[in-house]
């Protein structure tokens, strides 16, 4: 009797953990593009962990769009990313990107930054957080 009711604990205890919530990551800090014809900052990006959502703000009314790279699981001396998300909605716009469902536990980077006909550049920092 001891012998079943010893599997029949450890069942519920197995069941109880598989419907925990997933151990909550950490959101980055703020990217800001590098000041840009007389803005303090040009863009302005962030991932926030709960829902793994993106957001990328066009700061400055400089007729660039704002730009958002993105690194999941950045490896060491590597300068490329996976994911670059645009905002051409003008100053004061905030493009949100909720569309991937990156691993949990996974490193993930941004850096804000502009573009224009083609041609990025002015990012800022990479801010990391995790998944």
């Amino acid at each position: 009797m001891s012998k079943v009711l010893g599997a029949g604990a450890a069942a519920v205890a197995c069941v109880a953990l598989a419907g925990s919530p997933a151990s909550a990551g950490t959101n980055t800090g703020y990217s800001r593009g590098i000041a840009h014809q007389g803005c303090s900052f040009s863009s302005e990006g962030w991932f926030k962990a709960n829902g793994d959502t993106l957001y990328i703000k066009d700061t400055c009314g400089d007729g660039w769009a704002a730009e958002l790279k993105v690194d999941v699981a950045p490896l060491a001396g590597q300068t490329d990313y996976d994911h670059l998300i645009t905002n051409n909605g003008g100053k004061g716009s905030t493009k949100v990107e909720n569309r991937f469902n990156f691993p949990e536990g996974k490193k993930i980077c941004v850096s804000a930054g502009i573009s224009v006909n083609g041609e990025m550049g002015g990012f800022g920092p990479w801010k990391c957080g995790t998944t």
